[in-house]
């Protein structure tokens, strides 16, 4: 079963497909921290998706998990 991933890049409405939830989940993470929205995370129908406010909750626990990125200073 495949993912989507909805977000807008340029103001227009773009759709990523994934074989995994978690690489939609992981696609979604990183298009966050590029800058764009993402607002829908789901399988079949695209209505059928985890609600935004559940992607932030992820996307907080992704953060937190990853490892410190090289060119961010720990002060």
């Amino acid at each position: 079963m495949e993912w989507f991933v909805r977000h807008r890049k340029s103001g227009a409405d773009q759709l990523i497909w994934q074989a995994t939830p978690e690489c939609a989940i992981e696609t979604a993470c990183h298009l966050l921290d590029d800058g764009h929205d993402v607002f829908a995370i789901g399988t079949g129908s695209l209505a059928d998706s985890i609600e935004t406010d559940q992607i932030a909750l992820i996307y907080d626990i992704w953060v937190r998990a990853r490892p410190p990125h090289p060119e961010r200073s720990e002060a």
